[in-house]
């Protein structure tokens, strides 16, 4: 496969089960239209070149050395992954340049979107196509489990299949749009997202098997997380089934978004003061609720807003100290294009 080609994959918005993938429970995630792309084009010898449109050169390697050894960054370990499995490519080798209009370190799976799109782009290349199931099993695979990652599967199920779908509970289950739009605002604070996920996470999973008890024996600290899991735990069953049924009212998952943003704010301590002036902000412009977006800790936050009131709150969050603001939509996962 010697053809220049386009890799890409989406950012995410985490609707529902915010925190809670990692627990192994059911997440509803949207993949929206801003996309990392991957622009493949053949080059000379066996070598590999890694450009960014903001980054300038960012790598260069050898295919074979990439093949023998195993590496610590997570682009080259994928790579190195896949050739050991399908052989070095001996037909040349790629320049390969990325652009992307992903948030990054905002909590949209800028990362995971870049691993989506080069895993698929070198299964392309490597054995003519992909599956999404394939790309999303490798990419938690190599993204992850093999440098013990904090987080769940998530972004990996979202990038790699799109669209707007429950993941976790059996296949991927297709649901349905709230009445609305998303509005997605960047607060320009980077996150520790490994951080906070592992806080979160090491806090919370001994409480799981306490999860469904009437009178657990635990610390207060302890019941209150076990209390705001169980009220986002529900509010992800409640609109998982509500979205699989039909179109689901605006003003209603608005103001659910903003019940399960109080508990992430408030349980878990992942919201900063600019993301809590953006959201009051945007809901004081007309939006009908929101909530942060994926680790916290400063990054992203959205809204859902009536379409009229879509720009009002995109000119509110800006005004609150947002770095930008824009309606997002949903989109189509993995994708490699000529």
């Amino acid at each position: 496969m010697r053809q220049a080609f386009v890799s890409s994959a989406p950012g995410r918005l985490c609707l529902f089960g915010e925190h809670q993938d990692y627990l192994g429970l059911p997440v509803i995630a949207m993949a929206m239209n801003r996309r990392c792309h991957l622009e493949f084009s053949p080059a000379e010898g066996n070598r590999v070149k890694l450009t960014s449109a903001i980054l300038g050169e960012m790598d260069v390697f050898e295919l074979p050395e990439l093949a023998r050894n195993r590496q610590s960054d997570p682009l080259r370990h994928a790579l190195g992954c896949l050739l050991r499995e399908g052989g070095v490519p001996q037909d040349g080798g790629w320049h390969v340049h990325i652009t992307s209009d992903v948030p990054v370190r905002a909590g949209c799976s800028s990362s995971t979107a870049l691993m989506t799109a080069w895993i698929a782009g070198w299964l392309k290349i490597l054995n003519g196509g992909f599956s999404a199931e394939d790309v999303v099993e490798r990419c938690h695979r190599y993204e992850v489990l093999d440098f013990n990652g904090a987080g769940g599967n998530m972004d990996q199920f979202a990038c790699g299949h799109g669209g707007l779908r429950r993941f976790g509970s059996g296949a991927p289950r297709e649901l349905t749009l709230p009445e609305g739009v998303f509005i997605l605002g960047d607060s320009g604070q980077p996150k520790d997202t490994q951080g906070h996920l592992r806080r979160c996470r090491d806090a919370r999973i001994p409480l799981m098997p306490c999860l469904d008890e009437e009178d657990p024996a635990l610390s207060d600290d302890e019941m209150n997380l076990l209390a705001g899991t169980r009220i986002n735990r529900d509010l992800e069953e409640k609109w998982g089934r509500a979205m699989a049924k039909g179109k689901p009212d605006g003003a209603e998952f608005g103001k659910d978004l903003t019940r399960h943003h109080a508990v992430l704010r408030d349980v878990l301590g992942l919201s900063t003061a600019r993301i809590e002036s953006m959201l009051e902000a945007a809901i004081a412009a007309g939006a009908w609720g929101g909530k942060i977006n994926g680790s916290g800790g400063g990054g992203c936050c959205f809204v859902l807003s009536p379409e009229y009131r879509s720009e009002d709150v995109i000119k509110a969050m800006k005004e609150a100290g947002a770095a930008g603001a824009w309606r997002v939509e949903m989109d189509q996962g993995a994708a490699c294009t000529s």
